[in-house]
């Protein structure tokens, strides 16, 4: 029998339970029982409440490859603590022929009942253990947060940390009365990142129009305390984000920064705002996400600018010029890039000879081998990133809306690297030149009716050059013809400055 070996542990206080030791216990095992081991997956300082964990997968993805006949683990804890997941992964092995055999404990047939009673009981157990670690854990942590203990994170602008409390920092301070007191007086974001001059935050990046809405709307700087503010996580997974019923609360717990007239008066503007950009009709940028700024590496954003007589105009402008005022590129007329890519785009349709160019895409991808190491690499940068955004929220800092944002953007790109890793990692299916055709015909037929998903099908990426120039790359999705999910850009055109 060919197995795979699969250990993991939680963190570096553990000792018995380490990688090695669980290994060292795998082998003796497969050595005893003629069990022959060909693959070795490892997740370390990975928790077993859910499985989201790198190798965990990789070993679920070579099993339905069929590369082995068994898993064998140290026990059951160390496959999971989470009763639904263990069985879940437990009925998948079955389906896939793939015994899953533990080291130290007995697994039954599932499909015996008192097999299932005991290996529910021992599962149960890792999982209870988890909640009891888990609360105490937490009423820890709350008792210091009833106290007004800092927590750990970076304090807010403003703020410095000393022997676990706030104290106030005034060369910050001067910033953040500033920003309120511009906002407060009508000041645009515009004209307070302006007058700030390039002043840098806590984190040492310049204030942007994300960091100004975090400071207007963070309740410490008028004396008020809150730890636990959101539910993100719930067992190691988003939880979203709503108001967590266990939050802390204490008002006066902080030096005060801001007076609460100018607080109320920043805040009933803030909220005017909002009201007045829910009601404003939505405006529509076709090339949205796909200009990249040549200067800085930043997409580019829509923004629509109103003069004095009320006329409208739409630009596409480089994000970091647009948050942070750190980049120069110049800023792009929508209406006109926009009617640059649509007659670029209709005429590479109509001069295509549709038959040849599939033919031609389907050989070039039938015949490419998968490489998989820019995606494994991205992949595991944000998995790293998102631990590090996890633990700042987790230690105060859940009231930076840019983080969380920045963190919802990471899990929507993790899940898209994932998918990409499953399906190209899974048995490679030949694209159908006739699928390809397809997808050329939806173009035309629905030109009229269906801009966006056809730009989104057909448009790679358009490079804003630092000259005023463009280039735009074409192609198309081979996932919409059959084929592993990536993009093969066939041309390009460029409009010079």
């Amino acid at each position: 029998m060919n197995a795979a070996a699969y250990a993991r542990y939680s963190t570096d206080r553990q000792q018995k339970n380490s990688i090695e030791y669980q290994l060292d216990e795998i082998r003796r095992y497969c050595a005893e029982n003629s069990i022959n081991i060909t693959a070795t997956f490892t997740d370390e300082g990975k928790s077993g409440t859910n499985t989201d964990r790198s190798d965990f997968q990789a070993m679920l993805e070579a099993a339905k490859r069929k590369e082995f006949d068994a898993v064998v683990i140290y026990d059951i804890t160390r496959g999971s603590r989470d009763v639904g997941d263990w069985f879940a992964f437990r009925k998948q092995m079955m389906r896939l022929g793939v015994t899953v055999i533990s080291a130290t404990q007995q697994l039954g047939d599932l499909t015996k009942s008192s097999d299932f009673l005991v290996e529910l009981l021992n599962v149960g157990m890792g999982q209870y253990e988890v909640l009891e670690t888990r609360q105490k854990s937490i009423a820890g942590v709350a008792v210091k947060a009833k106290e007004g203990v800092f927590l750990g994170g970076t304090p807010p602008l403003g703020y410095d940390i000393v022997k676990g409390r706030y104290v106030i920092n005034e060369g910050e301070a001067r910033l953040v009365r500033k920003i309120f007191e511009s906002y407060g007086s009508g000041g645009s974001y515009d004209e307070i990142l302006a007058s700030l001059g390039g002043a840098l935050g806590k984190m040492g990046r310049p204030i942007g129009k994300n960091s100004l809405h975090s400071i207007l709307t963070n309740e410490r700087y008028i004396g008020v305390y809150t730890w636990n503010k959101r539910q993100v996580k719930l067992f190691r997974q988003w939880a979203g984000g709503g108001p967590n019923p266990n939050c802390v609360r204490i008002e006066g717990a902080i030096p005060v920064i801001i007076d609460d007239l100018t607080w109320e008066r920043v805040q009933k503007r803030l909220n005017d705002n909002r009201r007045n950009a829910t009601n404003k009709a939505k405006r529509t940028y076709l090339l949205s996400g796909l200009i990249e700024c040549e200067e800085c590496g930043a997409t580019y954003v829509g923004h629509t600018s109103t003069n004095k007589k009320g006329v409208e105009t739409r630009y596409y402008v480089c994000g970091n010029k647009y948050r942070t005022k750190t980049c120069s590129a110049k800023n792009i007329n929508a209406s006109e890039i926009e009617g640059f890519v649509l007659d670029g785009l209709k005429r590479y349709f109509l001069e295509l000879d549709f038959e040849a160019e599939a033919q031609r895409i389907a050989d070039m991808v039938n015949g490419s081998s998968v490489d998989l190491r820019a995606e494994r690499s991205e992949l595991a940068s944000i998995e790293a990133k998102l631990a590090n955004g996890l633990r700042a929220i987790l230690n105060g800092m859940d009231n930076f809306p840019e983080l969380q944002d920045e963190m919802d953007r990471l899990r929507v790109r993790k899940r898209e690297l994932e998918e990409i890793i499953a399906r190209r990692t899974a048995s490679k299916k030949a694209v159908n030149p006739a699928d390809i055709i397809k997808v050329f015909n939806y173009a035309l037929d629905h030109w009229d009716d269906d801009l966006p998903t056809i730009v989104r099908e057909h448009i790679t990426k358009i490079y804003a050059h630092t000259d005023g120039s463009y280039s735009v790359n074409v192609g198309v999705h081979i996932s919409g013809c059959g084929g592993p999910r990536h993009f093969v850009c066939t041309t390009a055109f460029q409009r010079s400055a």
